[in-house]
């Protein structure tokens, strides 16, 4: 493992209960290449929801995060060329932890061979964040050579647009609205209206919860270029190179 980050010793102790990492393909849906995976902590005592509920009462979520994070990075040395590491962090985090002097700045510096590899995607929560705080830690971000995503994008609310505004690399479509799309005409034009979105502010989309063929074909003959779900791939413990899609 050639990252080693020391932070947050003490707290890290009140973590009693192991998590690892499962990576879950992201897909061109053009070619069936991985263009990158998504991190998602798991523990095999709770639920990941469950696991930052309690991190949030008891005060720890920035020490659990960065916990999260150093478990999922081990597999960077691993991508192959041309393929991202898709890395969540919660808005607090992104608000208090980086910027100049703080664990985040230490974290970044700590990876910055791979800074073109990392995608930091921010959690839903940062709908409900201060927009400045927002705007400080991706241009903080940033300004070291990582992107970032937006993710579970599921309305286009004025705060929507405004975080649109910062030009994410990538939004991730949240699965309520791409399961089942081909028959929902509601979520079809919302969705319509995210690409728009999209292609204005110059971010690629992707679209999460891909689980049917007919859902696929929807999404793609929208433009959509990228995607993930149980269709191409369940999260898994080892990244998953070459993918056996399902015959059409």
């Amino acid at each position: 493992m050639p990252f080693k980050f020391d932070f947050f010793k003490k707290q890290r102790a009140e973590f009693k209960d192991p998590i690892h990492s499962v990576y879950q393909p992201i897909v061109d849906i053009a070619t069936g290449d991985v263009i990158g995976y998504e991190a998602l902590a798991r523990s095999e005592k709770e639920m990941p929801a469950e696991m930052f509920r309690r991190s949030y009462e008891k005060g720890n979520v920035i020490p659990f995060d960065f916990h999260c994070l150093e478990s999922a990075i081990k597999v960077l040395p691993e991508l192959q060329e041309d393929q991202y590491l898709f890395l969540n962090i919660e808005p607090l985090t992104l608000e208090q932890a980086f910027s100049k002097g703080k664990e985040g700045e230490d974290f970044l510096k700590g990876l910055k061979s791979y800074a073109g590899k990392v995608v930091f995607e921010l959690t839903e929560g940062v709908k409900k964040s201060d927009f400045a705080f927002i705007q400080r830690g991706v241009e903080f971000i940033r300004a070291f050579g990582y992107r970032f995503a937006l993710d579970d994008i599921d309305d286009i609310s004025a705060k929507t647009s405004q975080l649109a505004s910062l030009k994410p690399d990538f939004l991730k479509i949240d699965l309520q609205l791409v399961q089942g799309i081909a028959n929902n005409y509601l979520n079809q034009q919302i969705v319509r209206e995210m690409v728009h979105l999209g292609r204005v502010n110059g971010s690629e989309m992707i679209a999460e919860g891909v689980e049917q063929q007919s859902d696929l074909n929807f999404i793609r003959n929208m433009g959509i270029r990228y995607a993930q779900g149980f269709f191409f791939a369940k999260p898994a413990k080892e990244l998953i190179f070459l993918l056996q899609l399902p015959k059409e």
